[in-house]
């Protein structure tokens, strides 16, 4: 009598095969819906001064870069500590006196007790203006808007790291 595979065996094989290929099917469909980056968005904005990488001070005499300054909404200059949970809304950009960029006074980057080598993210925000009336009031009736992440109706436009120094100088 010859010896006969028994039913369940080739019963498990295709349940675990189709399993594991439905997985992977399930995984790819995933891989493929998440976007790469919340900022791979291509945009005309750049943040030229400071550059990537640059060491700043307690206090960052300008901020500057190239873009258009919108018809509607807003642009914001917003500094987030690497690693910590704050978003805050420092400054609106401006256009530049050539017209061709846009221009931010002087602000602090983080605080005194901030420790050297400390990465903070300069990030240009674009508001609609639903949310820039929002900010404006928020500013203006209680000072600097902190928020946990971009909220609804908010792009992020241009981005780059600076790294604090030992400078505790304030504006």
């Amino acid at each position: 009598m010859a010896w006969r595979r028994p039913a369940w065996l080739t019963m498990n094989v295709w349940t675990v095969t189709s399993g594991i290929v439905m997985m992977i099917f399930a995984a790819l469909g995933i891989y493929l819906a998440v976007p790469a980056s919340p900022r791979a968005t291509s945009t005309d904005y750049t943040i030229t001064t400071p550059g990537d990488a640059d060491q700043v001070g307690l206090c960052l005499p300008s901020v500057k870069g190239t873009g258009p300054i919108p018809k509607e909404g807003s642009l914001w200059l917003v500094i987030h500590g690497v690693g910590n949970r704050g978003y805050y809304l420092s400054r609106q950009l401006q256009p530049d006196t050539s017209g061709t960029g846009w221009v931010v006074g002087s602000l602090q980057v983080g605080n005194a007790a901030s420790p050297e080598g400390q990465q903070y993210e300069l990030i240009i925000w674009q508001l609609d203006p639903r949310v820039t009336d929002v900010v404006n009031h928020v500013f203006t009736a209680e000072g600097l808007p902190v928020f946990v992440g971009p909220p609804q109706g908010v792009t992020t436009m241009a981005h780059t790291i600076v790294a604090r120094t030992a400078d505790k100088r304030p504006c």
